[in-house]
């Protein structure tokens, strides 16, 4: 029950913020004109092919975004002391805030999906079938499930930097450099460029990458947890 009202508690942070909207603004706006830019005409498999890479660079910096804000907020509102100082399971509000975090990120997935289908049938992208369509969201879920993995880096570096700047920076840094690191062959051994392989339909993504994505969003989770329990907050 404890777990519970942590959860609700954490939900409305997220749902009576301007944040959420903003972000709901984000992902509604990018993914339609990025829908719209494209080809009409095309068949719906050649529609998904052509957006799903650039989907999943935003995802990234989105998921990174949410994961980073949730925590950080802690630490700019300056409530990181009253979490700290209450004789309560920190691991409570650690695992919480994750769920959170998941839930949002998920709905931002699912939500970012039907934009960029539904931009798609105002273009007259034509051909497909529902079991086309299904087959695609399942590989675009399975994506944002991997880049939601290893976005757990992004609340443990917000907690060590005590904000979420210095995480959204990071990650804009990390695109930038994810470029090079895919042109020379290094992409499925790089966390943050492993889902976006997987959204291009990469065939290079084997175990080793998804072993990768596991022990980074063990260290992200692992660390954060870490962090709240014993690290000291001044």
């Amino acid at each position: 029950m404890m777990l519970i009202s942590f959860i609700h508690n954490e939900s409305l942070k997220v749902w009576r913020s301007a944040v959420f909207w903003v972000v709901a603004a984000v992902f509604t706006t990018l993914p339609l004109m990025i829908g719209l830019l494209k080809e009409p005409g095309v068949s719906w498999e050649t529609y998904y092919a052509d957006i799903l890479d650039s989907i999943a660079s935003l995802l990234v910096v989105g998921f990174s975004f949410t994961s980073a804000w949730v925590f950080g907020r802690e630490y700019t509102d300056n409530t990181i002391k009253d979490l700290i100082v209450k004789p309560i399971p920190k691991s409570y509000s650690v695992l919480s805030k994750f769920i959170v975090i998941t839930v949002w990120n998920t709905w931002i997935a699912i939500f970012t999906f039907a934009v960029i289908t539904g931009a798609g049938a105002l273009i007259g992208v034509h051909g497909g079938s529902i079991s086309t369509i299904l087959r695609i969201f399942g590989t675009f879920m399975t994506t944002a499930l991997f880049i939601m993995a290893v976005s757990s880096t992004s609340a443990l570096f917000a907690n060590i930097t005590k904000g979420y700047l210095a995480p959204i920076g990071l990650i804009f840094v990390i695109i930038i450099v994810s470029n090079p690191v895919v042109q020379l062959g290094l992409g499925p051994y790089f966390p943050w460029t492993i889902p976006v392989l997987l959204a291009k339909g990469s065939t290079d993504i084997g175990f080793v990458s998804t072993i990768i994505l596991a022990l980074t969003a063990i260290a992200g989770f692992a660390g954060t947890v870490a962090r709240w329990r014993f690290a000291e907050h001044k």
